[in-house]
């Protein structure tokens, strides 16, 4: 790491002004600093975002109620600011209160939460439990208890896993039969909400139908009431089936569907500048959360950081030389979809634009950037102000070997760093444990840590204006990744923190090849890799077949996946370093 050195733009004590003399005038960094430290109204955003609002689900009616109170919020500061559309859901979903809990063979309250596009229980459903069948004899022992139960599908073991023939024919007689709904573990003590938005909705009869694509090819099934479980209650419930107890389950799920399209906009706000209007800094975070939670630390932080720094540069006087443009993302947890159709409805921007800066690696404070050598120079002028802001705080610019793009990743800066456009994701620090509230039950206002985002939001007023005051646009040079990353991508299905699996998506690659929470990935190829930064360099490295290896407790397993055409050779990415809290492939 190379850190910057320069001059401290923070108030310093300074010998008193001869008798009659006028005081200096503050430099707008200066009123910049002043007002962040004395009238910093960055958790007042975020408690709206996260109380008065909550989670921000894209198509959702309180997402579009988020994009237009932030809109609105701009205006008042005197931007001009607007909802710009980028496209539609074919079905909207808000998520009402759920609550569950085991009546037999004992009282327990379960943790628990529900895909989202899924439906709900139309009240409070009391039935039996029924563990899923891992045999034929088992199948033919459980059908006349399949209808109206809760099946409860088990944590299978490597090599337990039913085959798919026989998995297919349990599914189907289990779907004949019109149980509750399924139970499954989350895998672990933290619940994780996730869903495919790509369903279609009968009005008439309720019934909700997912659409999944792959390979041109279009596959139709049923969406039936699904629970993702806290995994020790989980195997609780399990180990109650079999020894032969009788479980009874009450869940009150309140999902609900409305009929689309539902058009989605990202919200944009401009601080118009001075000299060169038609040249932007952007700033912000993605405004969608999941709604497993308020999506407080996922981004509700990164959305009040960009709303409070454009709230200090006005306060403060700003007078941008180029225009310093707020943007809030949404449809970014089902793929970066409103940055990436925003980036190619404007490919006239592209060359107007200096930088990116996007915040969304949750409550910690922003600590830092990844710079080229060839910015590095501009990019330490332009940071210099932060270097001494606060001791306790530290901030450096980390500069990439010579060749490497800016790192991407999953948010909101890729897609302008796929067409050249410096694209920055904020090295974050500090004591919060992201992973700890990602995307979980945990991701509540109480998780956002006061000084961190008041000390953010300065920071990322004082870059955005120094960006913009710049002589030159930011020197582009190796900004984009080498042309090896452009192809399709490797998904294994797999949420990692360092190189631990914490969460499987049901069907990936991963969990086809019986992969398991807890497990951790030891190598690739022969390629040692310690986390998610390395992991994903040697996934996409060299040919489509790999070889795994990793540690489950003390045993040590070796799993072969074949990607096949979707992840055919390519070259293997050089990407630098980065804090990016774990990220999903």
């Amino acid at each position: 790491p190379v850190a910057v050195a320069g001059p401290v733009a923070a108030p310093v004590a300074v010998a008193a002004p001869a008798a009659g003399a006028k005081a200096p005038k503050a430099t707008t960094l200066e009123r910049v600093v002043a007002l962040g430290r004395s009238d910093n109204r960055v958790q007042q955003h975020l408690w709206h975002l996260s109380n008065e609002i909550g989670p921000r689900l894209t198509a959702s009616h309180q997402l579009q109620e988020s994009c237009e109170w932030a809109r609105e919020v701009f205006a008042s500061f005197g931007l001009s600011s607007r909802l710009e559309r980028w496209g539609e859901f074919p079905v909207g979903f808000d998520r009402g209160p759920w609550k569950g809990r085991m009546t037999r063979p004992e009282e327990m309250e379960l943790v628990f939460t529900t895909p989202a596009w899924t439906p709900g229980t139309n009240g409070a459903l009391s039935a039996a439990a029924v563990l899923y069948p891992s045999s034929e004899e088992e199948l033919e022992a459980a059908r006349p208890r399949l209808a109206g139960a809760w099946i409860v599908q088990p944590r299978w073991g490597r090599g337990e896993r039913p085959a798919a023939e026989l998995r297919g024919t349990i599914d189907a007689a289990i779907a004949e039969a019109g149980p509750a709904g399924t139970i499954r573990s989350s895998g672990s003590e933290l619940v994780h909400t996730s869903g495919n938005y790509q369903v279609e909705w009968d009005p008439a009869s309720g019934a909700v139908t997912s659409v999944r694509r792959r390979d041109d090819q279009e596959r139709r099934e049923p969406v039936g009431v699904t629970v993702v479980l806290r995994d020790g209650q989980h195997a609780k419930i399990v180990e109650h089936l079999k020894a032969g107890a009788e479980v009874e389950l009450e869940l009150s799920i309140d999902n609900r569907f409305f009929e689309g399209p539902v058009p989605l906009y990202n919200v944009i706000a401009d601080l118009v500048g001075t000299e060169k209007p038609d040249e932007y800094v952007y700033v912000g975070g993605h405004i969608d959360s999941w709604d497993g939670a308020q999506g407080t630390v996922d981004n509700g932080t990164g959305v009040a950081t960009a709303i409070e720094a454009a709230r200090l540069l006005v306060l403060a006087g700003a007078k941008p030389k180029r225009t310093i443009r707020f943007a809030l993302w949404t449809g970014e947890e089902q793929g970066l979809l409103g940055s990436r159709a925003y980036v190619e409805a404007h490919p006239e921007l592209w060359p107007k634009i200096s930088a990116v800066l996007i915040h969304d690696g949750g409550t910690n404070y922003l600590s830092g950037l990844n710079v080229t050598p060839q910015m590095q120079p501009a990019m330490e002028a332009i940071c210099a102000p932060l270097i001494g802001l606060n001791p306790e705080l530290p901030f450096e610019l980390r500069v990439l070997e010579e060749g490497r793009g800016l790192p991407g990743g999953g948010s909101d800066h890729q897609p302008f760093i796929a067409k050249g456009v410096p694209g920055f994701f904020w090295n974050q620090s500090g004591r919060s444990d992201y992973s700890h509230h990602h995307h979980t039950q945990h991701d509540n206002f109480d998780a956002a840590i006061p000084e961190y985002q008041e000390h953010s939001a300065i920071v990322v007023a004082l870059t955005a204006l120094q960006l913009a005051d710049q002589p030159e646009l930011l020197d582009r040079t190796n900004v984009s990744a080498p042309s090896g990353r452009g192809g399709p991508r490797r998904r294994l299905g797999v949420q990692f923190e360092d190189a631990t699996i914490t969460e499987l998506i049901e069907g990936g690659k991963a969990a086809e090849a019986g992969w398991k929470v807890g497990d951790v990935l030891l190598s690739i190829d022969g390629a040692e890799v310690a986390d998610q930064r390395e992991v994903f360099t040697e996934l996409r490295r060299g040919e489509s077949k790999k070889l795994f290896k990793l540690k489950r407790g003390e045993e040590l397993i070796e799993s072969t996946i074949d990607f096949g055409e979707e992840g055919g050779e390519r070259a293997a990415p050089r990407e630098g370093s980065t804090e990016r809290p774990p990220a999903r492939d």
